[in-house]
């Protein structure tokens, strides 16, 4: 053991002495601290999808270390170019880290200027007022935002439609949009959308859509259902505006709506007669039955291709026929949204659902073989119910309550009424009254069609009847007072 131990000393002190004697030859032993820097520590290079269904995410975050300038306020600067020719500042803060939400990442990469949108190279770097630090590279995938341009017709244009050239073209749209021509290799729809002008789009209605398309035409018929559906006056110029909505879709299936500026033009319709809509299926009265005294479709007197029914619904689905007895021409739904229709050469369209039963409004505006459509439920108040209700008047045979002709009351709906085949002389009035009584009265409220809305008062006009003479199926709805009269 002592022999160990005297080795081991021994070693000790000759590495000791060769310790001093290399300090007496050579500079002083120093420990030494690393330099300062002002440098982007994370990430080095990066790859950045920005997902336009999460603009508020984060789309990257940079840290850096400053040990250099002791500044207390840094400015994020970006480029194209890795010599920072042109420089863009996306943020300041006094912290050594930085993060930039997707939507403002994106705005800033396309206010640069840059034309594609895959794979764009930026640079980024720190600036700290008195030093620059280094930069760092992101490829980065942005999404557009710039929407597409309406480049024909001009504004101003006028279209006066001729329904003897109701089948060919009347307005041709044309539009530009950079994505088309784009590297993201998308698809996306353009829905070319009109509404009277001043309405600021409140019940915009579709002119037609397409995939991947420059041009939408639309023929006399279809433009003069759009212009009479928003508002217009036959034989009158009214003013309609146009806009393009362009829709694309991620993986994620988030929807991205581009919308162009709008266009004016000048339309004047030509007059046309609408027609009549039936219910039909589960959801209503007559059933899947197409012949099963079908309950019509009310309409507004002041829009002849807008139709508008309040009433209840059981759970389940109809759709809307035009002549009772026949399938076509058949409208529905094929997305919940617009209107399709069946003319008798196609497809027939999907249901329209009534996921629980109760009272709805629906709201059905057509427009050529399409359209759209609005279901809210019905807030007014259903608990005041007649026992009876009735026409009387010199147009059905006089004003004595003999003369009356009394209504059958909807088995499925107590608000809604019906009298079959009764008998009309032109040049004379009538009042729709409940309970055989002058007190609960709906009288004339302007209508020139054989539809409309009546008022319940004490006291106004009658109804006119200046049809034809002859046999009339009479339809009525006491929640809103709404009224048709079918011709047989």
């Amino acid at each position: 053991m002592k022999f160990h131990i005297k080795k081991i000393s021994s070693i000790l002190l000759l590495s000791l002495m060769f310790v001093l004697n290399s300090c007496g030859t050579d500079e002083d032993l120093r420990i030494t601290s690393p330099d300062a820097v002002f440098k982007i520590t994370e990430p080095e290079i990066n790859s950045v999808y920005l997902n336009f269904g999460l603009p508020q995410n984060p789309a990257l975050t940079v840290v850096w270390k400053d040990d250099l300038t002791g500044s207390s306020n840094y400015t994020v600067e970006m480029s194209l170019d890795g010599e920072f020719t042109n420089v863009s500042t996306l943020g300041s803060t006094s912290n050594k880290e930085f993060t930039i939400s997707v939507t403002d990442l994106n705005a800033a990469i396309r206010g640069a200027g840059v034309a594609n949108f895959k794979d764009i190279s930026i640079y980024l770097r720190i600036n700290s007022g008195s030093e620059l630090s280094n930069s760092v590279l992101y490829f980065v995938t942005t999404y557009p935002t710039n929407p597409p341009v309406i480049t024909g017709p001009t504004t101003g244009t006028p279209f006066v439609l001729s329904i003897s050239d109701a089948g060919n073209t009347a307005l041709t749209v044309n539009w530009t949009d950079v994505v088309l021509n784009s590297d993201l290799n998308i698809d996306v729809d353009y829905t070319v959308e009109a509404a009277l002008a001043g309405s600021n789009f409140a019940a915009p209605v579709s002119l037609g859509t397409l995939t991947n398309g420059t041009t939408l035409s639309v023929t006399h018929a279809d433009l003069n259902s759009v212009a009479l559906g928003i508002g217009l006056s036959p034989g009158v110029s009214g003013n309609v505006e146009l806009r393009i909505k362009a829709r694309n879709t991620n993986e994620s299936l988030d929807v991205l709506v581009r919308t162009s500026d709008t266009l004016t033009i000048a339309v004047t319709p030509y007059n046309v007669s609408f027609p009549n809509l039936f219910f039909v299926g589960d959801a209503t009265s007559p059933g899947w039955n197409n012949n099963n005294n079908n309950t019509p479709v009310f309409r507004n007197q002041n829009v002849p291709n807008n139709y508008v029914y309040t009433g209840y619904f059981n759970a389940g689905a109809f759709k809307l026929l035009e002549v009772k007895g026949q399938w076509q021409p058949q409208w529905g739904t094929n997305d919940n949204t617009t209107l399709a229709v069946n003319t008798g050469s196609g497809s027939d369209p999907g249901t329209f659902n009534v996921a629980t039963a109760g009272y709805y409004t629906y709201s059905f505006t057509t427009a050529g073989q399409g359209g759209s459509f609005t279901v809210t439920p019905f807030t007014g108040s259903v608990s005041t119910t007649y026992s009876t209700m009735g026409i009387i008047g010199a147009a059905v045979g006089g004003w004595g309550d003999a003369d009356e002709v009394n209504f059958t009351q909807d088995a499925n709906n107590p608000h809604l009424w019906y009298a079959l085949g009764v008998n009309f002389t032109s040049g004379n009035e009538f009042l729709i009254r409940a309970n055989d009584a002058w007190s609960s009265v709906w009288r004339y409220n302007g209508s020139q069609q054989l539809y409309g809305t009546s008022l319940l008062a004490s006291g106004g006009n009658n109804f006119p009847f200046n049809a034809a003479s002859g046999s009339y199926d009479v339809w009525f709805n006491d929640l809103d007072g709404t009224y048709i009269l079918l011709p047989q």
